[in-house]
């Protein structure tokens, strides 16, 4: 399982670590019912605190990805990328970015713009 974190990420570590983990997912390299790491395990492989392991953990738990056992060890949650679930979660991430962005007084056609941009930056990679 190979995690790229980086210190110049303006994320926090945890989110890094979250995100990384559900891409794997994403690529398969972790599957339903596969059991991660212990915390402690992940932290020392990492070199970063054990606390970050946790919330990173956490928040995957929260959001459906993982399932928590005992003995700080979780697996891969069986919905992790259930069509409903994940529906409701990116619906509320677009909302936070629609919101951040009408904040910014950003009309819809430059949201829309921004959007575009991403997406333009993804083709060429």
């Amino acid at each position: 399982m190979f995690i790229r974190l980086f210190d110049d990420d303006e994320r926090d570590l945890y989110i890094q670590l979250a995100d990384e983990m559900i891409r794997l997912m994403a690529e398969g390299q972790l599957a339903t019912g596969d059991e991660l790491p212990s915390i402690r395990k992940l932290a020392a492989s990492l070199q970063i605190n054990m606390k970050t392991v946790q919330a990173a953990y956490q928040k995957l738990a929260d959001e459906g990805f993982i399932v928590q056992r005992k003995k700080a060890t979780a697996i891969v949650g069986q919905d992790h990328f259930n069509e409903t679930h994940w529906l409701e979660r990116w619906q509320k991430t677009f909302t936070r970015f629609h919101n951040e962005c009408k904040a910014q007084n950003l009309t819809d056609k430059e949201i829309q713009q921004l959007i575009e941009v991403v997406f333009e930056r993804k083709r060429s990679t």
